[in-house]
């Protein structure tokens, strides 16, 4: 990995762990939604594991606004209350199974998982974000990935 890469994949962690929640569930339904196609031969193989499966049909089976309220959970493990799901699981999740969980779950955005409307438009510090990890090679986005979940 070169100097610059380093350099980019710090800078986008920093900037996407400064989010709020909100922020941070847009710019992964943004990205992934961008770049699904790409992922799985890369990273996945597009091979759902039970683990994974379970936990995305556990949110499936939510009503829109309880998915919403599960999917922030999820991103940010520092809020206390009662949970929609078990965050044990994905806590308890490889990096790799983490990676799979989001990917399956932006391939059913606007389907059986509540979509980001088509109207949004993100916040000037997510649209940063997102205008920071356009990058044409695929591996550091999958590292950016994995570095955030």
């Amino acid at each position: 990995m070169t100097s610059t890469n380093v350099n980019f994949l710090e800078q986008s962690v920093s900037k996407f762990q400064s989010l709020d929640t909100d922020d941070r569930l847009s710019v992964l339904a943004l990205l992934y939604t961008e770049i699904s196609d790409e992922i799985p031969a890369i990273a996945l193989n597009d091979v759902q594991n039970e683990k994974t499966a379970n936990l995305v049909a556990q949110i499936q089976n939510l009503p829109q606004a309880e998915q919403v309220f599960a999917l922030r959970q999820l991103v940010h493990q520092g809020e206390v209350g009662e949970t929609a799901i078990p965050t044990q699981e994905y806590t308890s999740m490889n990096v790799d199974d983490k990676l799979a969980f989001w990917y399956h779950l932006a391939q059913n955005l606007g389907t059986t998982i509540i979509g980001v409307p088509d109207d949004y438009i993100p916040s000037e510090k997510a649209t940063e974000v997102i205008d920071l990890l356009h990058t044409p090679n695929i591996e550091d986005l999958v590292n950016f990935f994995k570095r955030v979940l």
